[in-house]
């Protein structure tokens, strides 16, 4: 799963590596950076904080808050909540919508509430913004109970109420985690078609649970040190990006992870770089299960 598997993209769309097979694959000079927002508004006002990962990488301060990126090349971006404060969960305050003010063209920016997260596709000089809305509910629906054990919060390896009032929701294991990645490829098509193919690899890394278990926080599993937070979905299975833009040129790794037991996972990586005619798809399966 870790983040090495993007080093052939990074390679193709390096500024010292622009001409591949005579194919210029760099930013085009008359590209025209835009802008993605994030902010938080809560219903009734109250006070807290909310961090994002991501292309808006930190925190928001809450009664309203945003965070703004700038210089984006065009293409597709995605940030998600990976932290809340704990009084707003106390407080029964909940995601409720994410309404993105891009709603128009062939590829509209949108939220999806139930992965905490925002895409944006951003066109050149295009300036976008996504409104993640708190609001308070009154009646306490028991989520993040910890199960039986005397009241864990299910950060520990123990099972975990998803919140949905049926599902029961196994937390992984904290700790170490031998990742095997699969064979998988680089597919590009368009100007240019080419297939370059991912070997199976051996890695490992740590994974630390939070927020009662509906946040996973993978690092260490690559040699960029790069860290990934995974979100809970309403499944019990975790997404998780990473990326953003890579010397100009917009590029994001989504990655899966499919809990089978509290020591076993398995999952799979995706992603779809456009540029200058050509697309690239890159895509292999791992499985992950714990060291200790």
């Amino acid at each position: 799963m870790n983040t090495k598997l993007n080093q052939p993209i990074r390679k193709l769309m390096s500024p010292s590596r622009c001409a591949i097979l005579g194919l210029l694959v760099c930013v085009p000079a008359y590209a025209e950076a835009g802008t993605a927002t994030v902010q938080v508004i809560t219903e009734p006002s109250t006070t807290g904080t909310v961090k994002f990962s991501g292309t808006h990488e930190g925190e928001v301060s809450l009664p309203d808050g945003e965070i703004t990126v700038s210089g984006l090349a065009a293409g597709r971006y995605t940030s998600h909540i990976s932290y809340v404060d704990p009084a707003l969960s106390a407080a029964n305050y909940q995601l409720t919508g994410i309404l993105c003010d891009d709603t128009e063209g062939d590829s509209p920016s949108s939220g999806e509430v139930a992965s905490q997260s925002a895409t944006f596709h951003i066109d050149n000089t295009e300036a976008v913004t996504c409104v993640f809305k708190f609001t308070q509910d009154d009646v306490d629906d028991g989520s993040g109970s910890g199960g039986s054990g005397g009241g864990d919060d299910g950060d520990g390896g123990n099972d975990d109420q998803s919140g949905d009032g049926n599902l029961t929701c196994v937390c992984p294991q904290q700790g170490t985690w031998e990742v095997s990645n699969l064979t998988g490829q680089m597919a590009c098509t368009g100007v240019m078609s080419m297939t370059m193919p991912l070997k199976a690899s051996q890695d490992s890394g740590t994974i630390v649970a939070s927020n009662g278990c509906r946040t996973l926080t993978a690092s260490g599993m690559s040699e960029d040190e790069a860290t990934i937070t995974f979100n809970r979905l309403p499944n019990c299975n975790y997404k998780g990006t990473v990326g953003g833009s890579h010397e100009g040129i917009p590029m994001e790794i989504d990655f899966t992870l499919n809990v089978t037991d509290e020591r076993n996972m398995s999952g799979n990586l995706h992603s779809v770089v456009n540029q200058q005619g050509m697309t690239c798809t890159m895509s292999r399966e791992y499985t992950m299960r714990a060291a200790n």
